[in-house]
């Protein structure tokens, strides 16, 4: 990928967010985009499943690291924001990147391919069922993220906060912390990512 570029398509996806949205909060910011970056270029993927779009600016950071003939798939389920998102895909020249414009859980089962890395940052009531969804598309060895696991600071032990998508968050957190097929470290980048690596099969088999 031509990194001049995508740094044109990074920008013009921050300024349409801005102009055209009200949830611009939820655009990653350049230190999270710099991140996914500099993950996608380490793990050099074949294969990257991104669940929830918005304008496609993690898209285009995990992206950069795709190997060639590499593909990403990215779900999103609204649909008034597509011609941001696809005019990104063209200035950036990543012609690899498949939307999907389509309710996740009904999507996932119907996925066949196995993915290096999964980026979760969509609906926070479904984060636990996202998780067990796409467990096994995972290949061994491969890396599931989700953003806002912090969720600003509600997740802390003594916040009391009740609504569902802290609930939601809290037992994604849970569940990942505790998952004996999983290494998890969550890193305090914007408001929380949980980097999260699936044991091998030698891991298991004993075999290093």
């Amino acid at each position: 990928m031509n990194p001049a570029r995508l740094k044109e398509a990074l920008s013009f996806i921050e300024r349409e967010t801005h102009l055209r949205t009200k949830s611009y909060r939820m655009l990653s910011d350049g230190v999270q985009g710099e991140f996914l970056q500099a993950f996608s270029l380490m793990v050099r993927p074949e294969a990257v499943l991104e669940i929830g779009t918005f304008t496609g600016y993690a898209t285009l950071c995990l992206y950069r690291g795709l190997r060639e003939n590499g593909v990403l798939d990215t779900i999103e389920i609204d649909d008034e924001l597509t011609d941001i998102y696809t005019r990104a895909f063209s200035i950036a020249g990543a012609d690899r990147i498949y939307p999907h414009l389509q309710d996740a859980a009904v999507l996932i089962p119907k996925l066949d391919r196995l993915y290096d890395i999964v980026y979760i940052d969509a609906d926070k009531r479904l984060y636990p069922v996202y998780y067990d969804m796409v467990f096994d598309k995972v290949r061994s060895g491969g890396y599931i993220l989700a953003d806002n696991v912090l969720w600003s600071g509600k997740t802390a032990p003594d916040a009391h906060s009740g609504d569902r998508q802290t609930t939601a968050i809290m037992e994604f957190n849970k569940k990942t912390a505790s998952d004996p097929r999983v290494e998890r470290l969550v890193l305090p980048i914007r408001d929380g990512l949980a980097l999260i690596h699936k044991k091998s099969d030698s891991f298991f088999s004993g075999q290093f």
